[in-house]
Parts: structure tokens; C-alpha cells; sequence
């Protein structure tokens, strides 16, 4: 059974593996997971984790991480970020490992992530390859497309938002 917990300091190692899949490196001919840490359009999804606002889950399987799922905001002044809707406005990644895509790990994380991210956040955005199949899972938790961007290895990914809305 796949259970989730938050991110904790040693899991920095493996967000950045799970950047590696979300960012489809792994497509990028002869990319290694150090180049990719150095990539200005990736640096910011891990680098300095634990800073205040960073929130995040990791799916295990026996004892093995197997997806994380996390939130962060992004700094305009020092970033080229495409994404970026406002300061108050957090950036969602998610990746699942491969060996356990199509199993329901993803929505585990969202499901996660969100019963604790709604309390503090009043929106999040996300950035996915337009013809993901993952659009689908964003849109039934409420994400939607506010535009359409060349992406950093120049294909079209669709910006998505979701707006939290709350019970007074």
C-alpha cells in the first residue's frame, strides 16, 4: 500500500530525481542529473529547500520513495520563469518513478499535498506538456489552463491554475 508523508531534509537528493522525470531529462540526449541541476529553469524547483512557504509529500511503497509532490514560489527578480503568476502564487512539480506510473500514485500525492496545502495557499500553478495525459488528473482537482508556452526544450506546455476555494 502506497502511503505519503512530507518532505523532509533527506529527501532533497531525491526531488531532485523527481525533477529529473517531471522535466522529462531523461529525453534530453546526454543530460546527467548534475548537468540538469545546474539548468536555470530547474535550479529553483530544489535548490535551498526548507525555506519558509516550500511544502511538500513524498509517496513510499515498502519503505521505497517512489513520487513526491511538492510546492514552492518562485522570485521573478531572479528567475527566467514562464510560469510565474505572483508572489503569493506557488509553483506545484510532481513526477511518480517510472516503475509505478498508471498505478494511482500521482492522485495519492495530490490528495496529500492538497488536504494540507489548501489551509495556506489561495492558489497554486503548474506548467505540463499540453498533450500529458496528466492534463486530465489536474483538471478533475480543479486545475485550469490559463495559457499555452514553448517550453524549455521547445514544445507547447499548457500553464495551469487552481484556485483554492474556501468555506466561510
Amino acid at each position: 500500500m502506497v502511503t505519503t508523508r512530507l518532505v523532509v531534509a533527506d529527501d532533497v537528493e531525491f526531488l531532485w530525481e523527481m525533477v529529473y522525470w517531471a522535466a522529462h531529462v531523461d529525453e534530453d540526449e546526454g543530460v546527467t542529473l548534475a548537468e540538469m541541476r545546474r539548468d536555470p529553469d530547474l535550479i529553483g524547483h530544489v535548490a535551498g529547500w526548507g525555506r519558509a512557504g516550500d511544502l511538500g509529500v513524498v509517496a513510499e511503497l515498502g519503505g521505497r520513495r517512489i513520487g513526491a509532490a511538492w510546492l514552492r514560489r518562485f522570485d521573478p527578480a531572479t528567475s527566467d520563469y514562464s510560469v510565474f503568476v505572483d508572489d503569493d502564487t506557488p509553483e506545484l512539480v510532481i513526477a511518480v518513478a517510472p516503475d509505478h506510473l498508471g498505478r494511482g500514485v500521482g492522485t495519492t500525492l495530490l490528495t496529500a499535498l492538497y488536504e494540507r496545502a489548501d489551509a495556506v495557499v489561495e492558489a497554486t500553478v503548474l506548467s505540463v506538456r499540453a498533450d500529458s495525459p496528466a492534463v486530465r488528473l489536474y483538471e478533475r482537482i480543479g486545475f485550469r489552463e490559463l495559457d499555452r508556452h514553448t517550453n524549455r526544450v521547445g514544445t507547447e506546455s499548457a500553464r495551469m491554475l487552481r484556485r483554492i476555494r474556501r468555506r466561510s
